[in-house]
């Protein structure tokens, strides 16, 4: 009789274990920030590197905002500072083509702020929505003025709750377009604060 049990609770922990394993890799597959895909440039967005579901670029145009929806963007990100001029009201034009927008600076202060540091708020939230957009496959435009700013977000992401090392993180923002010293110093700075 104990050895029936025991065989019995055996089976049970090892299908505990093997569910568990399936779950956490059905959550792995399902946050995807790195596999490369293709989104043709469109409008004034001449680069339009795309990891996942998410697409890295700069500041859309008036012009070119109309387009975000037949392209299959349900959001826009937008990475810049609060009191960055755009010249026009981005968010307005964006939500009143029925696409969702939110705003969140990568870096901390206002635009004038000398040096920069990265927030690491905005990463924290940066970071939750990309998940939960990845997860249901919601296609997200993520951008600054330049796009530097927006690969460099990626990193940062990838390096604080994904487990990527600091080098791989920043070869992802590469290939997410961002050529930026400045922004590669403030990203190395944040890694090397960040405790993990």
């Amino acid at each position: 009789m104990t050895k029936l049990i025991s065989q019995f609770a055996s089976r049970i922990f090892y299908s505990l274990l093997v569910c568990g394993f399936l779950y956490s890799s059905a959550q792995a597959q399902s946050i995807d920030l790195t596999t490369e895909n293709a989104q043709a440039p469109f409008g004034n967005l001449d680069k339009t590197p795309q990891l996942g579901n998410v697409v890295y670029s700069r500041q859309p145009d008036a012009a070119t905002i109309p387009m975000l929806k037949d392209q299959g963007f349900k959001m826009v990100l937008s990475v810049r500072f609060d009191d960055e001029p755009v010249g026009f009201d981005a968010q307005k034009l964006i939500e009143k083509n029925g696409i969702a927008f939110q705003q969140i600076s990568f870096y901390k202060g206002s635009i004038n702020d000398q040096p920069r540091a990265i927030d690491p708020q905005a990463i924290e939230e940066i970071s939750k929505l990309l998940d939960a957009t990845s997860a249901n496959g919601s296609k997200v435009l993520l951008h600054c003025a330049s796009g530097q700013r927006a690969a460099g977000a990626l990193a940062a992401v990838l390096y604080k709750d994904h487990g990527y090392s600091k080098e791989m993180s920043i070869e992802y923002a590469k290939k997410a377009g961002m050529t930026s010293q400045n922004v590669l110093e403030a990203l190395e700075n944040y890694m090397s604060d960040l405790k993990r």
